[in-house]
């Protein structure tokens, strides 16, 4: 009976050592001409497909009902699983999979965990600087309506502190000097709560590093051929020279959770208009669903 047991322990530890070093899938009933064989051949990406995992799950946790980070985690393990297509597939998937958990953890506020504990847990509270220019932006998000703070440091003539009262929550901030004038622009992205989480952009612009200046963002809704099919869900960034504002697109009938009409990329430039820094559109494309 004793010798029974034993051998039962260690089929259980040999078992529980196997699970560990396993991804998040089981690597036993994989494809040995696929992706997810690639990964089980090495360690680094079983570790990151465990760490995307672990990350994932916290994001679900925190996202509202209506958020589409399931879709869009269908569609980044659809495009992992296009690995054939390059020629070196373990450093392209170790590079989207570092990628991928960066993300989530931008989005979601996962980052720096230990540290924001310390904090009201949903309280944005982040410093960025560039070309000697540093904004520190703090926003309450205790609720639907939140105060967003705006402090600069380096301006030559103001460093007022900037206060407003903001609809929604801030999901994130970028620093960039998309006009490349040799001064900075601060871009705080705003998302309100409710189901469709629609976003708003508050910026501003370093005049020759002196002062700011409000930056504006024409509604949407005033361009007819672009808010066509909008709801919400919007997500801001910056890519090299420009401002892009993303979407789902709604077909008619389509439920809040589920757009089938593709996403829309507005991409904007930054021009001094008669009176203020202005954010022009100048590219729309729609990606039609697959």
């Amino acid at each position: 009976m004793k010798r029974t047991k034993s051998i039962f322990f260690i089929m259980v530890l040999s078992t529980s050592s196997l699970y560990a070093g396993q991804p998040s899938f089981d690597c036993s009933k994989v494809d040995k001409e696929s992706c997810e064989a690639i990964i089980c051949s090495s360690d680094t990406l079983m570790s990151l497909d465990r760490e995307l995992s672990d990350v994932y799950k916290q994001a679900l946790i925190k996202a509202p009902k209506e958020d589409m980070l399931k879709a869009y985690q269908r569609g980044w393990i659809k495009g992992r699983n296009e690995c054939w297509k390059v020629e070196d597939a373990k450093a392209y998937m170790t590079d989207i999979y570092k990628e991928r958990i960066q993300e989530i953890k931008n989005k979601y506020h996962l980052a720096d965990i230990e540290e924001q504990s310390l904090q009201s847990p949903q309280q944005f509270d982040k410093t960025f600087s560039l070309q000697g220019i540093t904004f520190h932006i703090v926003a309450t998000n205790e609720g639907s309506i939140n105060q967003l703070t705006i402090t600069p440091s380096g301006l030559q003539v103001d460093n007022r502190v900037i206060k407003q009262e903001i609809d929604g929550t801030v999901t994130g901030a970028e620093i960039g000097d998309i006009n490349a004038d040799g001064s900075p622009e601060i871009y705080v992205y705003v998302n309100s709560s409710g189901s469709g989480a629609y976003g708003n952009l508050v910026a501003y612009s370093a005049n020759n590093k002196k002062s700011l200046s409000e930056i504006y963002l024409p509604p949407l809704e005033y361009d007819k051929k672009n808010s066509a099919g909008y709801m919400g869900h919007d997500e801001f960034s910056l890519i090299e020279n420009s401002f892009a504002r993303r979407f789902p697109v709604y077909n008619e009938g389509d439920a809040n959770c589920c757009p089938k009409g593709g996403t829309r990329q507005l991409q904007y430039k930054l021009i001094m208009g008669e009176a203020s820094w202005q954010l022009k559109l100048v590219n729309s494309t729609t990606y039609q669903s697959k």
